[in-house]
């Protein structure tokens, strides 16, 4: 599939895709224009809910079509009002217990950094209820991640990622390599994520996490400071994150639109921070695919796409419109994401950091107990491992 219009784009679409990104669409922006026609033609409420909540944009749909619903004849499923309600109700749950436990880690001396989910809503769209989350994620300093984890015990959290003692060369290797640590707590049943960067692979995101803190911005929610990225640095890391992922959830390029819709964001600084990091390619991939599919701001006399940035961006209109399944199947079609990650840097450094799927990981710590004198023999064992975990052992479970 090679699209290069969004009218072209819209051909592929099912009668569901095209309301769901129409009706989602800034209001101001063209790809607003036909969401009054298309509902007033015939659509099934039943795809269009799914769709929405394989894309995490429910929220955002809802809320557009019952503002619709005041001047056209749209009868909501019931289901559909009962859905967003609790996906709100669980928005506002993480918003309440991430910004409780951020002033906990402040009172402790504790720089902290709320990222994605109602922190990110309240910042792009002044709304902290319109991204849909599972989690908390707050960034730290490396060198805060023991204290973190003690005060996440104490608040009566326990750790499930890993769900075991690391030994000292599992740590250090992971903490070098990986980028966050996952806790639960079992009486509220929020899960955290503590990240010490933003990326596994330094490469790919090179600004050090002491700059992004000294750059950060901070908000008031609920009558609390919190802080959040910067705007330059949230929309770099959102149009990595989204092309890492292959742009699979449109939400992701729901928010990019967001960004650049407000005029206030100098669009300029913010590809040459890109291009100084060498992410033009997934800043580029994006600003091209939020106009495709939500119709925002062409800015095309100021990215100059070539032909590799053409092809991915191919790459991620298929994932975004083909089943979620097919995106994050942990079979052999694995082995193509890295060489898919790899198109969108130049560094070496960075394409050699693809294949860290090779790396070995919490999974075969816990089938294979080495002492740390050992451990390098994970790294040979990690294929056959793999190939257990994914093959014979669910084969076995099926």
């Amino acid at each position: 599939m090679y699209v290069t219009t969004r009218s072209q784009l819209i051909s592929y679409l099912t009668p569901e895709q095209r309301l769901l990104i129409s009706v989602c669409s800034g209001e101001n922006s063209i790809g607003r224009a036909d969401s009054k026609d298309l509902l007033a033609k015939p659509f099934n409420w039943e795809r269009l809910i799914l769709l929405s909540e394989r894309h995490k944009l429910l929220p955002i749909l809802y809320k557009n079509i019952r503002a619709e619903s005041a001047i056209l004849p749209i009868e909501i499923p019931s289901i559909f009002k009962e859905k967003f309600i609790v996906q709100t109700q669980h928005v506002l749950k993480l918003a309440t217990e991430g910004i409780r436990i951020s002033n906990i880690l402040n009172r402790e001396g504790i720089q902290s950094i709320l990222l994605k989910g109602p922190f990110l809503s309240q910042q792009i769209y002044n709304n902290d209820a319109l991204r849909p989350s599972r989690d908390i994620d707050i960034l730290i300093l490396p060198d805060s991640i023991e204290r973190v984890n003690e005060i996440l015990r104490n608040e009566g959290y326990m750790r499930v990622y890993p769900d075991f003692e690391l030994s000292k060369k599992q740590k250090i290797f992971y903490q070098r390599y990986k980028n966050q640590y996952a806790y639960r707590n079992p009486h509220n049943g929020c899960l955290i994520e503590i990240h010490w960067r933003l990326f596994s692979q330094k490469s790919l995101f090179p600004t050090p996490t002491e700059q992004v803190f000294d750059e950060r911005q901070e908000l008031n929610m609920a009558g609390s400071p919190i802080h959040v990225l910067s705007k330059k640095h949230c929309f770099e890391y959102l149009c990595l994150h989204g092309s890492l992922h292959q742009w699979f959830r449109l939400l992701w390029l729901r928010d990019i639109a967001q960004f650049l819709g407000n005029k206030e964001d100098n669009l300029d600084e913010i590809l040459i921070n890109a291009k100084k990091n060498g992410n033009e390619r997934p800043v580029e991939l994006a600003i091209i695919l939020s106009n495709l599919f939500f119709g925002s701001p062409d800015y095309s006399a100021s990215i100059k796409p070539n032909n590799l940035v053409k092809s991915i961006t191919n790459f991620a209109v298929t994932a975004a419109i083909s089943s979620e399944q097919k995106t994050l199947s942990q079979k052999i079609t694995r082995l193509r994401i890295p060489f898919y990650k790899m198109k969108l840097k130049r560094s070496i450094n960075y394409k050699l950091s693809c294949w860290s799927i090779l790396h070995p990981n919490f999974n075969d710590w816990k089938r294979v107990k080495l002492p740390d004198n050992l451990f390098f023999l994970y790294f040979f064992l990690r294929p056959f491992i793999w190939f257990y975990t994914f093959y014979i052992e669910k084969k076995r479970n099926d």
